[in-house]
């Protein structure tokens, strides 16, 4: 027996006008036969502001996963959410519920107007009422490292907070009971930008983490340039650089004036963003 496949996809609270046109791109490609239900659900409570679209297939999804994935890679499926969940979530946390047939409803809707499901202003709206937010805010930078180097570490960290640079660094993100891998895999994701602690220790297998994080900021860049890095070499020889490093320009950790040619690096990466 053929049965219904859910398929739950978060949506970003403040990004309406694009979120519309996502919804909108859903409802035109799937008749009511294939696409029987989609449901957008929505979480105004504005310490945990929250969006998901909720659809509902007949048979199997398989085409959808396919589209998505060509077309909007970053919206695949979120295993973190189960559609039963969001849905006691409407009795439970208070969540908004409207149902789409097709997309003639979607401005009405998908706004936050009298007759609309979200209680506050998209990010367009509030850029425009009260200015965009300082970029330092936005750009995270993650501060890949071996911890064995957390001296170095911890002098860089207090002059980005003092440059008003916001950074990722476990000391502070990571607390007792959370999961390490979960934790570092969160930063990574979050973070626009990696700064990269090269040294002896950094390279030395027995580090673990580091270079796995280091690879990954290198194949974001490859691939698809949504990230970016920044190598500071502590204690490292051209020759000692991985082979595919060693045309990076680094920043000399004993050379006069480092701290200041990083946080210039840092802020011309804010302004390219």
């Amino acid at each position: 027996m053929e049965r219904n496949q859910t398929y739950v996809s978060p949506l970003d609270y403040g990004d309406r006008k694009n979120e519309r046109e996502f919804v909108r791109a859903i409802l035109n490609r799937y008749d009511s036969d294939t696409l029987v239900g989609a449901v957008l659900f929505v979480n105004n409570n504005p310490y945990s502001l929250q969006s998901f679209l909720c659809l509902n297939f007949w048979s199997s999804s398989d085409d959808f996963e396919q589209w998505l994935s060509s077309h909007h890679p970053t919206k695949m499926r979120d295993f973190r959410f189960l559609f039963s969940e969001i849905g006691d979530a409407i009795f439970q946390k208070g969540f908004n519920a409207v149902s789409f047939v097709d997309d003639s409803m979607l401005e009405l809707k998908m706004s936050e107007g009298p007759n609309g499901i979200y209680l506050f202003p998209d990010r367009e709206t509030m850029n425009e009422t009260f200015g965009k937010p300082n970029i330092s805010s936005t750009l995270s930078v993650f501060l890949s490292h071996s911890s064995r180097d957390k001296p170095f570490v911890d002098s860089v960290f207090a002059e980005l907070h003092k440059n008003d640079i916001r950074a990722w660094y476990d000391r502070y993100e990571i607390h007792p009971g959370d999961s390490i891998t979960e934790s570092i895999n969160e930063g990574l994701r979050k973070c626009h930008l990696g700064l990269l602690f090269f040294s002896k220790n950094f390279l030395d297998p027995r580090s673990g983490w580091p270079m796995n994080e280091a690879n990954f900021f290198f194949s974001q860049r490859m691939r698809e340039r949504k990230k970016n890095f920044i190598v500071v070499n502590l204690d490292l020889t051209v020759s000692e650089m991985p082979p595919l490093m060693q045309d990076y320009l680094f920043i000399d950790w004993h050379s006069p004036g480092a701290v200041q040619q990083l946080v210039d690096a840092i802020v011309r990466e804010q302004k390219a963003l």
